[in-house]
């Protein structure tokens, strides 16, 4: 049987091996409008700079995110990895039949969002690192992030009005802040964004009693439903909580014995 340190170590080698592994791919996207062709042709959603096809064109298709012209706004372009990562790679490819200026006076941001229900909301609020300005139009580039570059989402934002074009991003990096049981030999990789002394109401999975905080946050970690742990040190409960659907009007509320951790 292998010991707990081999399998630490192991747990280590892995992170190593897979660091360039597209970490981006097929993850959830958004962007700030969409290009809606008159041809009709399938063209434009943020999806598909994440969809692993690199070519602009496919056929009659135009696989590429598009933001929407004169929109007098300055259009941006975000994917949630889903997770917490140390970012190293950014890999950004554009059209290559035309229009370089599609894909030019952009920024490179990570973001480490701050807890909230609906993910893209308020990203300007959260911790934001600077990884990259790109001044010059360009095709196909490749962006190394300075050290310590961390966050959950990373956006792409021009700072003038001109339409935005990603035909595909391809994002490498490790994951960061990994919580693992000492008396097991699982591994979790996870980021909790705690709120002290506040309670949090929303959809509830299920109560239990814990005995500290981390333990009621490992609970929630292992329940692949569940969003945030709510744990109330006078009682000891901890009750998992569930994502805020359209029909679930999630809130805080301050509670001195509360805490709540949310999964990232």
């Amino acid at each position: 049987m292998m010991s707990r340190a081999v399998i630490g170590l192991l747990y280590i080698f892995t992170s190593c091996v897979f660091s360039d592994v597209n970490i981006a791919l097929n993850k959830p996207t958004t962007m700030s409008s969409i290009y809606e062709p008159e041809e009709g042709y399938h063209c434009c959603n943020s999806e598909l700079a994440v969809d692993g096809e690199k070519p602009g064109w496919v056929g009659a298709d135009f696989l590429c995110a598009h933001t929407a012209p004169n929109d007098n706004q300055q259009p941006w372009w975000a994917v949630d990895l889903q997770n917490v990562y140390d970012i190293n790679l950014i890999h950004i490819h554009g059209r290559t039949d035309c229009c370089p200026n599609h894909l030019v006076n952009f920024d490179v941001e990570v973001i480490m969002p701050t807890c909230t229900c609906n993910r893209w909301n308020n990203l300007d609020e959260g911790n934001i690192y600077h990884c990259h300005y790109q001044a010059t139009e360009s095709q196909n580039i490749t962006i190394n992030c300075p050290p310590n570059t961390k966050g959950r989402i990373v956006r792409i934002k021009r700072r003038d009005t001109v339409n935005l074009v990603i035909c595909e991003i391809e994002i490498n990096g490790n994951p960061i802040n990994s919580l693992l049981k000492s008396d097991f030999s699982s591994t979790y990789t996870t980021y909790a964004c705690g709120k002290i002394g506040y309670g949090y109401i929303g959809p509830v999975l299920e109560t239990s009693v814990a005995q500290h905080d981390i333990q009621c946050t490992r609970r929630c970690i292992t329940n692949t439903a569940c969003a945030a742990a709510e744990y109330d040190k006078k009682t000891n409960v901890c009750t998992l909580k569930g994502q805020c659907t359209n029909d679930t009007q999630s809130s805080f509320f301050p509670d001195t014995y509360k805490h709540v951790f949310f999964i990232q």
